[in-house]
């Protein structure tokens, strides 16, 4: 489904985690508006309070984790790079800044919050209610919470990492895994190189992540053939090997599930801009 531009707001009353695997080539916006929740970026789990505004850049794999039993509310916004229309790559450059701090939360309170929070309220009413010239004052509106976010951003002090204590080893094979992704990586291997057991590894990957270690090793496989498809020539069989495959009809099975897409239709698809 091809979009430009998404806003919603959910209320949940019950646990919640995401039951889909999770990256794509758009940018993301979370705020959370009461609860809390657990956030699975990239490589660490960061624990979020009410207040807490989180931007996702492109190709970054994250996924929303129950933190307690307790209701929570979001809002969520997804856009692509050229919804907001910039006249050149200077200006999208200054307006997409917040989403390439290597911290991906700003807690906010007091005014800033406020301030926030009525952008936030004013994006939804406008495409709640559409009205004419609903989408260009959406991209206003939408441009200046990126902008207020950058120089927020940009203050010493107001990016504070919160990654979960719990399970540093975990985190530590996270980080590996990250890094040789597109090697042979089994389940014994990880345990013997990490002196952790296979069914004491696979319990705790799960629970802190939210990923299974196979889930979690095909999502970054695939989100690098992806990207070979997009920057490449190569044909499929050598960027399943390249992305860490070990045949091309797994490669395929793999990425049809991941994307809902063949590799030749996802790159048929790159290249008409869709």
């Amino acid at each position: 489904m091809l979009f430009h531009y998404e806003i919603e707001r959910i209320r949940r009353d019950q646990p919640y985690t995401m039951l889909v695997n999770h990256f794509h080539d758009h940018y993301e916006i979370y705020y959370l508006l009461s609860g809390k929740r657990n956030y699975f970026i990239q490589d660490r789990v960061y624990a979020m309070q009410e207040g807490d505004l989180v931007f996702i850049n492109k190709h970054t794999l994250h996924k929303t984790l129950d933190a307690n039993d307790r209701p929570h509310e979001r809002i969520l916004i997804n856009f692509e790079e050229r919804w907001l229309a910039m006249k050149d790559d200077e200006t999208y450059s200054i307006a997409l800044s917040p989403f390439r701090p290597k911290h991906y939360i700003v807690s906010l309170s007091g005014a800033n919050r406020t301030l926030v929070e009525n952008l936030l309220f004013s994006l939804l009413r406008e495409k709640q209610q559409e009205q004419l010239g609903w989408e260009l004052n959406s991209k206003a509106l939408l441009t200046q919470l990126l902008i207020f976010c950058s120089r927020l951003m940009d203050q010493p002090g107001t990016q504070d990492e919160h990654p979960q204590a719990y399970n540093p080893k975990i985190f530590e094979i996270v980080s590996y895994i990250n890094e040789h992704f597109n090697e042979r990586l089994t389940l014994t291997l990880i345990s013997e190189k990490f002196h952790i057991s296979p069914s004491y590894f696979c319990r705790s990957f799960k629970d802190t992540i939210g990923f299974s270690f196979v889930e979690y090793l095909n999502n970054l496989r695939i989100r690098e053939a992806q990207r070979l498809l997009r920057e490449t020539k190569l044909k499929v069989i050598h960027i399943a090997e390249q992305a860490g495959f070990d045949s091309v009809a797994h490669f395929g099975r793999v990425f049809k599930q991941v994307t809902s897409q063949t590799p030749l239709e996802c790159r048929k698809m790159m290249h008409l801009g869709l």
